[in-house]
């Protein structure tokens, strides 16, 4: 266990409201208020105010409400890279009540499909450029449409040089049934305007996808109160000073809820300047840290890898970072000293600290802080939440011992979405009625109350009745300065016995048997017997997720 440090820097004061029974779109009333007029977006060289974010906002409920008569607990599909247009939709449909199901934008038809239909939605936001393979799905399905394109929030300049390409591309697509576009609503509706609900902070806001903690995928359900709850929790991290100067580049999707409710919510909530990024690039995230003044930064371990061996992110702009998270994935505590070396270099208070968190806790509900923090760990839980760790039978383990992270709080899911089954599935009441999310990652807690995660609980590889968590190697090979990625993964040799089977990437071309060499001895020297990997492949590159992560799925089935 490393040893504990807490900064000398006090805690920033929290501005944020209580989040009480108010919705999403109230509480960044609510919390925005205060700050006035400020820039509030930027895209494409085009800065937007509060003022006109509002203006949107509202003639998006109105035509919603007003328009297509939609009614309170209605879903509608947003089908969205990371933009402006679904930060607008979030908060327009939240006003009047309207669920939203977020659903990945590079997603096949038939995974749209099966989303619609379970989450009962209306109609379906989609890019212009990404629409060609859903036509018939969406018409099928007979969905209202609403297009967007990458050119609505762009200087005039952009905007005429792209957006007649745009045009002329998607007048070749086979055509909708129903369909507007999405500036044609902010347009004709500007100035209108319907009243919000209130205090329906209870309701189901968002629908999201997430691995579930079983490893099935399933459809969480997340109330405005779980989001809002998460955004006060996490309220003093990343106070604004300079409200719309400050700029926040969100990297995460929003079919997420770590891109949602942290890099979003959270950020628009303290008066940020959004710059969202349809897709990551770390070369292109350089240059907008080159270009604005980056207050922070919210992402998974593979982004800020990448940024780091980018060429130019190094360098005095990061002074202006007072804010970096990491989760999603777990970090080594190798690359963090690297990576908060680098930042001390360049004069920024900003340090990458870890926490954890899942969909199904509404993000994050344990962090490190830069005035409270431990390496080699997750942190400490968020104020309001509760973690335990617990056996198989449900029972709390004693300081030290790993077992399964679990979760309560007033943060946590309304349940999984099922058309037949109980509205809380997926819930665990204890003896005293306390809901609890049992995540089926492992994990152990301190003497001091910090907590250590261990990995997926189904990732956990057993080896003559030993345990061996992949999380312990990956992260040892971190230490080394040749190794880019790594991925450990049960397998089998050739008599069929279990082994540890080790995947690797490097910075730069090697002796490969020089590396096997070394990456054996050192398991060997800081690991059990049963965690040194039999075998070590070296790729060209690692297979990954939509999110960047790992996919370690693909590598244990041989799918590279």
């Amino acid at each position: 266990m490393g040893d504990q440090k807490i900064s000398n820097a006090s805690q920033p004061i929290n501005y944020m409201p209580q989040a009480g029974d108010m919705n999403c779109y109230e509480f960044y009333i609510k919390a925005t208020t205060q700050y006035g007029e400020y820039d509030a977006f930027q895209h494409m060289g085009y800065r937007g105010t509060r003022r006109e974010f509002l203006e949107d906002v509202n003639a998006i409920a109105f035509y919603f409400s007003e328009i297509k008569h939609y009614k309170r607990g209605d879903v509608f599909t947003v089908f969205t890279p990371t933009n402006v247009e679904s930060i607008v939709m979030f908060y327009a449909l939240n006003k009047i009540g309207v669920i939203i199901n977020f659903v990945h934008p590079l997603l096949p038809p038939e995974v749209l499909r099966e989303s619609v239909l379970e989450s009962g939605s209306k109609g379906v936001m989609i890019m212009d450029l990404l629409a060609k393979k859903h036509v018939q799905t969406i018409n099928d399905l007979g969905l209202s449409v609403i297009m967007c394109r990458n050119s609505d929030y762009a200087s005039k300049l952009k905007k005429r040089l792209t957006r007649m390409g745009e045009r002329i591309v998607t007048g070749l697509y086979p055509k909708f049934r129903e369909v507007i576009e999405y500036t044609s609503i902010t347009q004709i509706y500007k100035g209108k305007s319907v009243p919000g609900l209130t205090g329906n902070g209870e309701d189901i806001a968002v629908y999201l996808n997430g691995g579930g903690t079983t490893g099935k995928s399933r459809t969480i359900k997340l109330s405005s109160r779980a989001i809002n709850e998460n955004v006060w929790a996490l309220g003093g991290v990343d106070h604004i000073i300079d409200p719309g100067d400050e700029g926040i580049i969100i990297i995460l999707p929003f079919f997420h809820a770590f891109g949602l409710v942290v890099s979003m919510h959270m950020p628009m909530c303290n008066a940020a300047r959004m710059i969202p990024m349809m897709q990551f690039n770390a070369k292109r995230t350089v240059r907008l840290y080159k270009e604005n003044r980056i207050s922070g930064i919210i992402g998974i371990p593979n982004m800020f890898k990448k940024l780091y061996h980018t060429k130019g992110f190094d360098g005095p702009h990061l002074k202006n970072t007072r804010m970096m998270f990491v989760g999603g994935d777990d970090c080594s505590s190798y690359f963090l000293d690297e990576f908060n070396e680098m930042l001390d270099k360049n004069g920024t208070s900003a340090r990458l600290r870890q926490g954890y968190g899942l969909t199904e806790v509404g993000s994050v509900c344990c962090a490190n802080t830069n005035w409270v923090y431990k390496e080699g760990t997750v942190g400490k839980p968020l104020e309001n939440v509760r973690m335990a760790i617990w056996d198989d039978n449900c029972k709390e383990l004693p300081v030290g011992e790993i077992g399964e992270i679990c979760i309560a709080g007033p943060t946590i899911m309304s349940g999984y979405l099922t058309p037949d089954g109980k509205p809380d599935e997926g819930l665990y009441y204890d003896a005293d009625g306390v809901a609890w999310v049992r995540s089926g990652d492992l994990g152990y807690k301190d003497e001091d109350g910090f907590y250590y995660f261990s990995g997926r609980k189904k990732r956990v590889i057993i080896i003559s009745g030993y345990n061996v968590y992949p999380v312990d190697i990956e992260n040892l090979m971190d230490s080394l300065p040749y190794v880019r990625e790594s991925c450990a993964v049960g397998a089998k040799n050739a008599e069929g016995k279990p082994i540890v089977r080790l995947f690797v990437t490097l910075k730069t071309p090697g002796d490969q048997e020089k590396y096997r060499e070394e990456m054996t001895k050192l398991c060997s020297e800081k690991l059990s017997k049963f965690s040194v990997p039999r075998e070590i492949v070296f790729m060209n590159s690692l297979p990954h997720t939509p999110l960047e992560k790992i996919d370690y799925i693909k590598l244990e089935k041989g799918e590279f």
